[in-house]
């Protein structure tokens, strides 16, 4: 472990994202790890990341000349992506992602499956429209009439659901079969309490703020 905090960590991949998306998120309070290309965007900024952790293949020889030696950390192996990378060598009470949805598809697939790869984390990664995280063993989200909830399992899962307008109740959900995108809200709370670490919530961005308190507070897998 490279990089361990009690505090929440940000962590900025290479995709593409907006300057406004990243002044959302962003806080200098909160240490930041790039993955790689991402590092090309914090340079932009004038913000130095705590390290710099990849394979470093999108990084330009522009920011590597700006950055302290100790600070990058190359780690070869292509059997990983970039973001695997920097969640094996960090730890955090919650890590936040930008830079990980959008652009390619193969790679926003990666990011997807990295959450399942690392359950015991709690991660929501951020996109222009939409957050994801892989819901804890137990869930609970303030909510309002024909809110947007759509749950996508990687794999075969079960989840018991409270609060929403189409129950998941005694379904096994598949990513072949049975997947719960565009469901909605009904009343003031959702509650989704899943059997296995396979299933990934997608809300919209405006949530993102209950969501980072709830999650912080969830239990872990």
């Amino acid at each position: 472990m490279l990089y361990s905090t009690s505090d929440k960590l940000l962590i900025v991949g290479g995709a593409d994202f907006s300057e406004d998306l990243f002044e959302e998120v962003y806080d200098n309070g909160t240490p930041v790890i790039a993955a790689d290309g991402g590092a090309n965007f914090l340079t932009y900024r004038n913000i130095s990341p705590e390290l710099i952790i990849g394979d470093l293949d999108s990084i330009s020889q522009k920011t590597i000349q700006n950055i302290e030696t100790e600070k990058i950390i190359t780690i070869s192996d292509q059997y990983t992506t970039d973001l695997e990378k920097v969640l094996s060598n960090t730890e955090s009470s919650l890590t936040i992602g930008i830079g990980f949805l959008g652009s390619r598809i193969d790679h926003e697939l990666a990011s997807l499956s990295a959450l399942v790869k690392f359950s015991h984390k709690k991660i929501i990664l951020i996109g222009e429209q939409d957050i994801i995280l892989l819901i804890p063993p137990s869930f609970s989200l303030p909510s309002f009439d024909g809110m947007r909830v759509s749950l996508f399992p990687l794999g075969s899962v079960k989840v018991q659901s409270e609060g929403l307008r189409w129950s998941t109740e005694g379904l096994t959900m598949k990513p072949t079969n049975k997947i719960g995108t565009s469901n909605q809200a009904i009343g003031k709370v959702i509650k989704l309490v899943p059997d296995a670490p396979k299933l990934l919530l997608i809300l919209p961005k405006s949530l993102l703020n209950d969501a980072v308190l709830e999650l912080e507070h969830s239990p872990s897998w």
